[in-house]
């Protein structure tokens, strides 16, 4: 983790810290003493289960980042010997869980999902400091701050030098103990993402380019420099008249409809139809096994045809009361050389809201202008006893079919108006290294019917859909 520390800015550590809780889920989890290295999958050898020992187990012997002194000092409880408290500050080992302080803060929660846990406050706090998620970016009210000083402490204290001993640095000193007073005082932390003070730098050197170090004359100079005051004097006048620069150098409108600057859109009907379609018969679109009951779902036969196309735009309306932004719903086998199939969060046709992924995009169905998405459907399912990710609000899905027999999840046909936002969702990596092995992904594994029922994601509540201004304006 200090290595990914040193190597990451601020911007890449943000949005890498979202996916950091289901990366280390399925990266570490209990040791199956009864699994065999000869479990397979379809006939293919898979990683063991038990692989995941190799992970932890030598973590316990791992050596220590300080001076080789047998005492820690604890500014509250004195010198207090290593071996009497069971918390170095080496790595964590399956002895942590034999302490005192583990069991006060953990209780009989394992290992691996305390370490689990670790993560979701790490991405958590990360997102209360970006803003990410909420309704008004712009205000950070006095409940805010103490959620996230909370959360800090819980952080750094509860769960870092729990696991990991005293961490004796400056950053989680001043995290813990000086996060709440910057926030009040200046709405912000000390040091952050650099390169937007690095971009700064350019005008001073172009600035000594043309001084008269080298380059042009000091007469020049004295040019430039008036021309560019007069430029910057006119155009405060300018404003202070209420005309800018280039409405004064255009023609002004006739009427005040032309005057009026057109607001954003806040619905998704208002939204136009962009980009060509292609047209497609239906019979063609059912030679996809999962596509294959799609005429009956539209009413078409397979001659008769439709107009497909790769994305779909929808306003965003999100539950937490942030502004609508638009957003662009895409299925494609191949965009830009990937498959893109967006998953999408949606609204029934009863009120209730549902999720799935969009599997086609239409425009019109025969000569029958509509904006529509053909999604396949998912459920929810319960989550695991203790589930960590649940508990940080992350709700766990699955594929939903319509019957028993059916190879692939049902399908539905949602009007772009009824789509509320688009949905980050993620394959829940326990669930998949704990049945297929630990080196197990959606890429290198056999998507047969039977995995697609046995599948698990979580929806990714750490995910930024709205966050506050990396540049905010003046």
């Amino acid at each position: 983790m200090k290595d990914a520390q040193a190597t990451m800015t601020g911007r890449s550590w943000r949005h890498f810290s979202s996916y950091w809780p289901f990366i280390v889920a399925g990266a570490l989890g209990p040791a199956d003493a009864a699994a065999s290295s000869e479990s397979g999958m379809d006939g293919d050898d898979v990683a063991p289960v038990s692989s995941t020992l190799a992970l932890v187990a030598p973590l316990s012997h791992a050596g220590s980042d300080d001076d080789g002194s047998e005492f820690s000092h604890d500014p509250d409880a004195g010198d207090v010997p290593n071996q009497s408290r069971g918390i170095g500050s080496s790595l964590p080992g399956p002895n942590v869980v034999t302490t005192d302080r583990y069991r006060d803060v953990f209780g009989d929660m394992p290992l691996h999902d305390a370490i689990l846990e670790l993560f979701c406050r790490t991405a958590q706090l990360g997102g209360d400091f970006f803003g990410d998620n909420v309704a008004d970016t712009a205000v950070m009210p006095e409940e805010l701050i103490k959620r996230m000083d909370a959360r800090a402490k819980a952080l750094g204290v509860d769960c870092l030098q729990t696991l990991y001993g005293h961490t004796n640095t400056s950053k989680v000193h001043r995290i813990i103990h000086h996060m709440d007073e910057e926030l009040r005082g200046r709405g912000n932390l000390w040091e952050g993402d650099t390169s937007e003070n690095e971009k700064l730098h350019g005008s001073c050197k172009r600035m000594f380019r043309r001084s008269n170090k080298r380059g042009p004359t000091v007469a020049l100079q004295m040019m430039r420099c008036d021309e560019a005051q007069s430029a910057v004097l006119r155009e405060v006048v300018e404003a202070d008249a209420g005309c800018s620069p280039r409405a004064s150098t255009s023609a002004s409108p006739t009427n005040d409809d032309e005057a009026t600057i057109a607001a954003p859109p806040t619905l998704t009907e208002q939204l136009s139809f962009s980009g060509r379609g292609e047209r497609e018969f239906v019979g063609n679109l059912r030679l996809s096994p999962a596509l294959a009951k799609i005429g009956a779902l539209l009413g078409l036969a397979d001659n008769a045809w439709v107009t497909v196309h790769r994305t779909a735009r929808i306003v965003a309306r999100f539950e937490w009361g942030a502004p609508p932004t638009v957003q662009n719903v895409r299925a494609a086998a191949s965009f830009m050389g990937k498959p893109w199939f967006s998953f999408l969060r949606y609204e029934a046709r009863d009120g209730a809201v549902c999720w799935g992924r969009a599997r086609l995009v239409l425009r019109s169905l025969g000569r029958t202008r509509r904006s529509c998405v053909v999604i396949q459907r998912m459920r929810r399912v319960d989550a695991r006893p203790g589930c960590v990710l649940t508990r940080f609000g992350c709700m766990r899905l699955t594929w939903h079919f319509d019957s028993a027999a059916d190879e692939y999840p049902g399908l539905e046909v949602v009007d772009a108006t009824r789509i509320l936002r688009e949905e980050d969702v993620q394959v829940d990596w326990f669930d998949l290294s704990d049945r297929l092995g630990l080196f197990a992904t959606p890429a290198n594994k056999r998507i047969t019917a039977a995995e697609r029922r046995d599948a698990r994601y979580f929806t990714n509540v750490f995910y930024p859909w709205t966050s506050r201004s990396m540049r905010p304006g003046f």
